[in-house]
This record gives C-alpha cells, sequence and structure tokens, in this order.
C-alpha cells in the first residue's frame, strides 16, 4: 500500500509539474469562455418536436456552456442542455413500426455534459482548430399512452403470460451518450467566442435495433424506446455557440 501511495503522488506530482510548464495565460490572458450553444439535426424520417421530418426539418437542442483553459492547447468544457423531441410507443416487433398510425408523445429531455478539447500545437487555447472528447448523461421524461401499452402487452397474455395493467401516464429514464466533435473557434474584438463544430455520437442503450422487445418488464420495454429515440436524436449533428470570453 505505501508503495502505491508513493507511486501515486510521484504521478500526481509529474502531471503537475507538465501542465505549470505549458500552462499560459490564454489568450490575451483571458481563460474563460461562457457561451449559449445550439445543435442541430436534420429529422430525415424521424419527427421533430413539431411533428416534422424531412431534410428541412431540425431536431434542436440549447445549451449554456463554460469553459476553462487548463494548458497552452487544451481546455475543459461544461455543460447544460434541453430539449424536446417526439416518439412512438410500439416498435417494430410483430409487425409494429415507427411508421405506424401511433399518436407522437412528448419527449423531454436534459442533458448535462462535459468534454475535453485539444486545440491544434500551433493554436493558444481557446483559438483555432480542435477535436474533443466528450460525455452526457440524458434525463428523459416521455409522456405514456397506456391504452397503446396496455393492448399491445395484453396480445402476450393470450398466450398464457401475465401482465399488470400500465396505469403511469409519464416515465422517466436516464442514458448515458459519449461524442467526439472536430470544429473552430474564432476571437472578435477579443471577447466575442464563435464556434462551430460537427458531432459524432453514441447512446448506451440496452436495445439499438428497432426491434425493441417487451421482455416481460414495461419500464424496460419504455427505457429502450426511449434509447432508440435518443440514437436518432444524438447520432450525428452540428453544434454552433456565441460566448463571451474574459
Amino acid at each position: 500500500m505505501k508503495k502505491i501511495f508513493i507511486l501515486i503522488s510521484i504521478l500526481s506530482l509529474l502531471l503537475v509539474s507538465n501542465i505549470s510548464q505549458s500552462q499560459v495565460s490564454g489568450f490575451m490572458g483571458k481563460k474563460n469562455i461562457l457561451k449559449l450553444g445550439l445543435f442541430l439535426k436534420s429529422s430525415f424520417v424521424m419527427p421533430n418536436k413539431n411533428g416534422e421530418s424531412g431534410y428541412f426539418s431540425f431536431n434542436d437542442r440549447y445549451s449554456i456552456e463554460f469553459e476553462r483553459v487548463i494548458t497552452r492547447n487544451k481546455s475543459i468544457q461544461l455543460r447544460a442542455t434541453t430539449f424536446e423531441t417526439l416518439y412512438k410507443t410500439l416498435s417494430g416487433t410483430y409487425g409494429y413500426s415507427d411508421d405506424n398510425a401511433d399518436p407522437l408523445l412528448k419527449m423531454s429531455c436534459k442533458d448535462f455534459g462535459a468534454d475535453f478539447i485539444i486545440y491544434k500545437s500551433s493554436h493558444i487555447a481557446p483559438l483555432g482548430v480542435y477535436g474533443s472528447f466528450g460525455f452526457d448523461v440524458i434525463i428523459s421524461t416521455v409522456d405514456v399512452d397506456t391504452a397503446i401499452l396496455n393492448n399491445a402487452f395484453q396480445t402476450y397474455n393470450d398466450y398464457g403470460s401475465s401482465f399488470p395493467r400500465y396505469s403511469n401516464t409519464q416515465f422517466t429514464t436516464t442514458h448515458f451518450g459519449l461524442n467526439m466533435k472536430s470544429g473552430v473557434k474564432q476571437i472578435f474584438f477579443n471577447c466575442l467566442s464563435i464556434d462551430f463544430n460537427f458531432q459524432l455520437g453514441v447512446i448506451f442503450s440496452g436495445d439499438v435495433t428497432n426491434e425493441t422487445k417487451f421482455e416481460n418488464d414495461y419500464d424496460k420495454y419504455l427505457r429502450n424506446r426511449i434509447g432508440n429515440r435518443l440514437w436518432g436524436h444524438y447520432l450525428w449533428g452540428v453544434n454552433c455557440s456565441v460566448g463571451y470570453l474574459f
């Protein structure tokens, strides 16, 4: 145990030394950016919060972000995001599909995440071309059509299974996502930050296909349906933000 403690102490000192040697005062002596961000993704097939789909219909997310420079060309960003979209109760199993006539139901999400940003070595953070790796914790609350859900589960009851009737009209669950971004950040008037980037992401869900099964569990079924919908919202998109550098 003593050897492990000594090793950790040495590694910590080396890390602190490396950061202190490479640390700079940021762009024009400024290390922080407070930003408002917007994420856009063409809805194609899946509906947006207005129930529309197509190339010129978009799912969107709005966020407040704080970025802090930690070394010459690296920074850390924290963000809080909110967004809404729509989903359908039933999946593709046993003839059901996202293209069926089921009503679109409201899906409200809160997202808390962080990014580790690496700027091009020839640039000084927080300015220039960069790549980043980040994570998101997404808390989703959805409306539930109990009639559709119970009728679908009744099919299993007819074959000898026994499910209690589901009565909750709302359901809340949490999903975890990982993303990477590539973009460019410009500074104007020594204080105005403009940021554009392209994002790719994955959602950790129990079922990422369009064939979510009931599996004797209403909550698990709904969680997988939400996860599938988040995949369509999170898989790719464009972020832009405007911020104040200080």
